[in-house]
């Protein structure tokens, strides 16, 4: 395993400590991450690793630049929810951002990569066991996808997404 890989893993599992993600250990959730965003490179697998790490824990920006880099430190603020407000307000806040992203810079490349691959996880966790959870992700669908989806970035993470919602419900019922 890559070392800054395992650094990622070792630093948000300290962070993380003793947060759920429904009924088990957080690193489930960003493993989960981690391995969707697995074709797109180590630095792809860190920011999934850390993806969470700056709304869910006291861990700044500057300690992410100092331990990884500013390129990953920039990432993660990206894919990071605004601070205060309901969950309408911060994600819409949040999309504002991230669809003023151009992808040619390596930064907002994988943020919107790891947006993507945090997103289905979700989805496949929540769509057979957390049916309002499920709800909620299918009735932000449009607005996220409008802020997060870019032609040829990460089609097979959008393909599977979109099916999820579109008929995850009823492939659960089979």
């Amino acid at each position: 395993m890559n070392d800054r890989l395992l650094l990622a893993r070792t630093f948000a599992r300290a962070r993380h400590e003793g947060q759920r993600y429904g009924e088990f250990p957080y690193s489930v959730h960003l493993d989960d991450v981690e391995r969707l965003a697995q074709p797109f490179g180590i630095n792809a697998m860190i920011i999934a690793q850390l993806h969470d790490i700056l709304e869910d824990t006291t861990t700044s920006v500057d300690e992410l630049v100092v331990e990884f880099g500013g390129m990953i430190g920039l990432s993660v603020s990206y894919v990071t929810d605004p601070m205060g407000g309901d969950r309408k307000s911060k994600k819409h806040q949040l999309h504002q951002r991230l669809i003023q992203l151009d992808e040619s810079s390596e930064a907002a490349r994988l943020a919107l990569i790891v947006k993507s691959c945090d997103r289905l996880a979700n989805v496949k966790a929540c769509r057979l066991f957390h049916h309002e959870k499920y709800k909620m992700y299918q009735s932000e669908h449009a607005e996220f996808r409008k802020a997060t989806y870019r032609h040829g970035l990460c089609e097979m993470i959008w393909w599977e997404l979109d099916m999820l919602i579109e008929v995850g419900d009823k492939i659960g019922r089979y």
